[in-house]
């Protein structure tokens, strides 16, 4: 089996599963309980928070450990406008972001906040100077995220944060949920961002929110006070070391990694767009994981299907949203035609992907070429 849809999720490494399995088993106590067991699992996971806090390079941040980005949206989004809301109304952020930022931001606007999305051009990058229009002394928050999950787009965060500088009263979120360990992380002027570490080979429910400005926001969780009380419950100390072992092996090589998945990107795009009929809607400058091309004229399921029968793991769109029958938003905004966003698929690669996965998937792709060729709109 080839596994290339490594933007929904990703293996996890040996060793992280080795320190889940650890902890689980040596550290099962609870960190609040007054008991000697309690305090060493209190210390053990302070230091897991302080050995991220140095991998990641932060200074006065705080760390928050969240079940992962969708909580992490949520809770940062909802409790930093209801905190501001009597400064402003105003939240903007963009038509690409994931679910649990879009989905937020339109249930906020049933609270009565005022939602604006910035603009793309027609090549795809963000229209900066529209932005800068929009900001205006009601703003209170900015979202966005630094790569897209769908097309690969990296999106300007410096020139953003930048921009945000004169307007005290804004903070600025980013999701960096498919940035990190795949482009560099330049988050000056960021006030928090969210990590996920099933999307760099940790576990599925590791979290990351990481915030400068922790007493500034509304708390949307109540109960014993865990997590700074910003995130009551019980805390899973097993998956906290766990996701610290994750951020410290995918920075190890990361360096090597990056240029891996650039050479088996390329290598996809070099083929594929021999192809009549065949659109790239990728940007060749974007993020080194994702490749997001279109049969035209056949629906993006069928050409998922083929390549699954081929034992070939592909994907549409997001696997958050591939089963809502409506146009995928992200490709909508980034001016790509209606019948190419149908017949788009997206390849999204890992470490764990080889020169060899990508030489028998171009292999196949020419078969299904072939077998859809006359249905294809050239």
């Amino acid at each position: 089996m080839i596994y290339f849809d490594n933007s929904a999720t990703t293996k996890p490494d040996k060793e992280v599963l080795e320190t889940f399995a650890k902890v689980n088993e040596n550290f099962y106590f609870n960190p609040a309980s007054p008991h000697a067991k309690g305090l060493e699992t209190e210390k053990l996971l302070t230091s897991a928070r302080e050995q991220i806090k140095n991998l990641l390079k932060l200074e006065q941040q705080s760390i928050i450990f969240t079940s992962g980005a969708t909580e992490s949206n949520n809770l940062l989004l909802t409790g930093m406008a209801r905190a501001k809301k009597q400064f402003g109304h105003t939240i903007i952020t963009t038509k690409l972001e994931h679910p649990s930022v879009l989905e937020t931001v339109r249930a906020l606007e049933d609270e009565g906040f005022i939602i604006k999305y910035m603009r793309f051009k027609e090549d795809g990058t963000l229209d900066l100077e529209h932005f800068s229009s929009m900001l205006t002394s009601d703003v209170i928050l900015v979202a966005m995220m630094h790569v897209n999950n769908v097309m690969g787009a990296i999106l300007p965060v410096a020139e953003v944060a930048e921009l945000i500088k004169g307007y005290p009263k804004i903070h600025f979120h980013v999701d960096c949920v498919q940035s990190f360990g795949k482009v560099p992380l330049h988050l000056e002027g960021v006030h928090s961002f969210c990590l996920s570490g099933h999307k760099f080979n940790g576990l599925k429910g590791q979290g990351l929110l990481v915030f400068s400005q922790l007493k500034t926001i509304t708390h949307t969780v109540f109960g014993g006070g865990q997590e700074f009380g910003f995130r009551s419950g019980t805390v899973n100390v097993a998956s906290n070391v766990a996701l610290s072992r994750a951020i410290r092996l995918t920075l190890e090589d990361y360096e090597m990694q990056r240029a891996r998945l650039y050479q088996m990107k390329e290598e996809i795009e070099r083929y594929v767009k021999q192809f009549p009929g065949i659109r790239l809607n990728s940007q060749h400058n974007g993020a080194p994981h994702i490749v997001n091309l279109s049969f035209v004229g056949v629906k993006g399921e069928v050409i998922v299907n083929a390549f699954s029968r081929r034992d070939i793991m592909v994907s549409t769109t997001s696997a958050c949203s591939s089963k809502r029958a409506k146009l995928n938003e992200t490709l909508t905004a980034l001016h790509v035609p209606d019948q190419a966003i149908t017949g788009s698929i997206r390849i999204s690669l890992s470490k764990n992907n080889t020169a060899e996965e990508v030489h028998r998937f171009n292999e196949v792709f020419r078969e299904i070429y072939q077998e859809v060729e006359e249905l294809l709109e050239k």
